[in-house]
């Protein structure tokens, strides 16, 4: 998989491949599935769109290993600055409680509305939209991350960690929002509480993939049920042939058309946080404007990370999104590692775990919404730590 790190985002990448490159195809094609009505696909149109996949993990697999080889910051340049980071536990567990706070009023301190999706008040599309991102994608995460550190940075307390747990429980229950979102939040407290995730080679990927496999279809329920007693337990691999695993015939989609916008779908994820009332002419996320486009019978629909590319620049785009994707995995992968032997502890070791389950998020897609996602929890993380911080100890 090019690299030898027990967990990573590379493996994460291929992880993503397997299943939504691979296993869902593979049955799609089988049945004759058809995503979102529009017409059909030929056995050519497989046929190109694999080629074009493969192509695509072999430059990604070529440019990932060139880049985790390159030195971009001479470690002599950067011998003069380290720092240990001093992180204030119970500031953390005074920013975690305001968060829980502000959860409990936007949910109308309702139970159900915190642990289930259907009754989430999230979902409820009559929420000022400006306060639902806010929330969603900045408060919302805090008491995750608040105990994320609190664990990472090895603090003391078993008091504050148990409140800090029981916020975690509160705000962030494992049905109460997507599962994208609960997987970017709960695999990095798995890492921090399991310390057989740092030893065990390829174990966090076993995990994801029985997730996906038994945790995935559960998640969906909580989509529509309000209540415990409506729960089921069952192993089902007709999810392969639903929406949940559109990305493959999306792509498809855009290819066989030759759909281009020469960047205009890029700038709308990039500046995501700009109104619409503001820019008049901000598109829409690239699965709902392909929809539209093409009269599909749904909008809310994916785009995965290499059709971005294509909707935006044609081949050129996916060679770009492609050497964007393995220079971040690569020096990413490569820095926590570095790190993580030596027991060095720095905000990027926090970001890299949120990272590994929005990964997913982002190669899924569509962009638009998991870009805003990842800049709304990285700048969470952000400002836990500027917050928290007690002292910055610096030595030669």
């Amino acid at each position: 998989m090019g690299d030898r790190y027990n967990y990573s985002l590379n493996k994460i990448f291929y992880l993503f491949s397997f299943f939504f490159f691979g296993i869902a195809p593979i049955l799609q094609f089988q049945y004759g599935i058809v995503m979102w009505g529009g017409t059909g696909f030929n056995v050519d149109s497989f046929y190109h769109l694999n080629i074009l996949i493969l192509l695509i993990l072999f430059l990604y697999q070529g440019f990932y290993f060139i880049f985790s080889k390159i030195e971009i910051f001479s470690s002599k340049k950067l011998k003069n600055k380290k720092q240990n980071m001093q992180i204030s536990n119970r500031g953390l567990l005074l920013i975690s409680f305001l968060a829980l706070l502000v959860t409990l009023h936007i949910n109308n301190y309702s139970i159900e509305n915190l642990i289930f999706r259907s009754t989430n008040l999230l979902e409820d599309t009559s929420i000022n939209q400006s306060v639902y991102l806010i929330f969603s994608k900045f408060l919302l995460p805090i008491p995750v991350i608040a105990l994320v550190i609190f664990k990472k940075f090895e603090l003391e307390g078993k008091l504050i960690e148990i409140f800090l747990v029981g916020i975690v429980l509160i705000t962030n229950f494992p049905t109460s929002n997507a599962r994208f979102y609960i997987a970017a939040m709960y695999i990095p407290l798995l890492i921090v509480y399991f310390q057989q995730f740092n030893k065990k080679y390829l174990l966090l990927n076993k995990l994801i993939m029985i997730g996906l496999l038994i945790l995935f279809p559960l998640l969906n329920q909580a989509r529509r049920i309000s209540s415990l007693s409506e729960v089921k337990f069952t192993l089902n691999f007709e999810m392969f042939l639903k929406g949940h695993f559109d990305t493959y015939q999306m792509f498809m989609k855009v290819v066989e058309n030759d759909i281009v916008t020469m960047g205009s779908q890029l700038l709308t994820s990039l500046f995501f946080f700009i109104p619409s009332s503001l820019w008049p002419e901000k598109s829409i996320g690239s699965g709902a404007f392909v929809s539209h486009l093409l009269g599909l019978s749904y909008d809310n629909v994916s785009m995965n990370y290499f059709g971005e590319g294509y909707i935006n620049f044609g081949y050129i785009g996916i060679l770009m999104f492609i050497i964007i994707l393995a220079f971040i995995n690569a020096k990413i992968d490569r820095s926590y590692w570095h790190n993580l032997m030596k027991n060095k502890k720095n905000l990027l070791s926090v970001i890299y775990l949120f990272l590994l389950g929005l990964e997913f998020f982002i190669l899924r897609g569509a962009l638009l919404s998991s870009f805003a996602y990842t800049v709304g929890i990285v700048s969470s993380i952000l400002f836990v730590f500027i917050i928290c911080k007690k002292r910055i100890i610096r030595s030669s």
